[in-house]
């Protein structure tokens, strides 16, 4: 699927250009700024609105280039089962375990001690905290892995496009989704924030995570 040719073929309702008088004295660079801003607000709308397009996200999804992690948009979900966010994470490792996992790059942890126990599955290092008393769920996997990392979501689920730590990311909240960690059974999860930073993907999960939460959270990990 190419996603410039599913952004031409978008119908967009676009109002009429409103007639533009350029009083006297307004400085030029003011002017030249202006197709710029236009320019940009116009892809955003584009942008905005092949999200809504489910045929559409999931070619925007590979643009946003989020290796190590496939994503699906589907009709129907996969079958699946609510479980809890510290099952099937994998073996126990170290943390020399864990960064050899990620093909060398220093492991991302939040600011709490002791270091949470740390799991291996397959190249993808997890960790179980808790954050304001609710669990959250964080995943790394090296830039260099395959697409371990599988999700499955449907046309009402919301995904949003977003710059966390200078990378590109998305936000999937909403209706569930369907998760499938290497070795383990599928299950539903809840929001996500999935994002590229420090030679890593990275994810936070957490059911009651807001997207500005999690967003503040990707902020104040720290390597180890």
């Amino acid at each position: 699927m190419n996603l410039e040719h599913e952004l031409s073929a978008l119908k967009l309702a676009w109002p009429e250009t409103p007639e533009l008088r350029l009083e006297l004295g307004v400085r030029r660079r003011r002017r030249s700024r202006r197709p710029l801003l236009v320019a940009v607000a116009l892809l955003l709308a584009a942008l905005a609105a092949a999200f809504a397009v489910p045929q559409s996200r999931g070619a925007i999804l590979r643009f946003f280039h989020l290796r190590g992690v496939t994503i699906e948009v589907v009709d129907t979900l996969p079958p699946a089962q609510e479980r809890p966010l510290g099952a099937y994470l994998g073996e126990a490792a170290t943390l020399a375990q864990a960064k050899q996992a990620l093909g060398g790059h220093p492991l991302r942890v939040p600011p709490v001690e002791p270091l949470p126990a740390l799991h291996v599955a397959q190249g993808a290092v997890s960790l179980l905290f808790a954050d304001r008393g609710q669990p959250v769920l964080l995943s790394e996997i090296g830039y260099s892995d395959p697409g371990i990392l599988k999700k499955a979501i449907g046309s009402s689920t919301s995904i949003v496009g977003l710059t966390v730590e200078g990378g590109q990311g998305v936000w999937i909240s909403g209706s569930e989704h369907v998760v499938m960690f290497p070795g383990a059974p599928p299950r539903l999860a809840g929001n996500v924030l999935l994002w590229q930073a420090h030679g890593l993907t990275l994810r936070l999960e957490g059911r009651g995570l807001t997207r500005a939460r999690a967003v503040e959270l990707a902020t104040l990990l720290r390597g180890r």
